[in-house]
């Protein structure tokens, strides 16, 4: 039996989807490109409506959470929310509006799905609109490519390390990775014994003293 697929993915997900920096998405919501989201409880709005739920929220507001150069904030406060086409409401009550952090930024799958239609991803990786469709899979012959994508596993992996430094155990390394491969595609993400054979050669240079 096969699961229904996810509602939504945090912005890190996203991030880590698309191989860039969480930074790089918050631009292109800003840029009006891609719409970003939170869950809220019921607040209301001016004027005399009620939200609850998934709602829009405004790119420009969140970057001090997602900062490229010095220390992110851990909250900021939202005072803005947009349901569905309608345009964004100033919330009245709480009065002081929603404080959130960065795991509270989400996007929606639909919303992942379009971009990744409309600039030419699947999945994740950038590829070239040359016909017949990403979705095919060729099944045999010479030349068929590998089950997963390793060489965008190890730039990812070498972003992380990057980004984020060298985690304390490889056990930590290892969900790590496996969360970037289930952010691109669940159902085809291989199991944690795969992706730790593929990095171990990596975390014993990296445990050198």
């Amino acid at each position: 039996m096969s699961l229904p697929p996810r509602s939504f993915y945090s912005l890190t997900e996203v991030a880590v989807r698309w191989s860039v920096m969480p930074f790089d998405v918050i631009g292109w919501s800003t840029d009006g490109l891609l719409a970003l989201s939170i869950a809220v409880p019921p607040v209301k709005t001016e004027p005399a409506e009620t939200l609850s739920g998934l709602v829009d929220v405004e790119a420009p507001h969140l970057l001090p959470l997602f900062r490229r150069d010095g220390a992110p904030s851990p909250t900021v406060v939202v005072r803005r929310l947009k349901a569905g086409e309608g345009a964004f409401c100033w919330i009245v009550e709480p009065m002081e509006g929603i404080g959130i952090t960065a795991a509270d930024v989400l996007v929606r799958r639909a919303e992942v799905e379009r971009f990744e239609r409309q600039y030419g991803f699947f999945n994740g990786l950038h590829v070239p609109d040359v016909g017949g469709g990403p979705m095919e899979r060729r099944r045999g012959g010479p030349g068929v490519p590998p089950r997963h994508d390793w060489d965008a596993f190890y730039a990812a992996l070498t972003r992380r390390i990057h980004d984020h430094g060298v985690p304390a155990t490889q056990a930590e390394l290892v969900r790590d990775m496996l969360a970037w491969f289930e952010a691109r595609d669940v159902e085809h993400a291989p199991d944690e014994s795969t992706i730790r054979k593929k990095i171990t050669s990596v975390w014993r240079e990296l445990s050198r003293a």
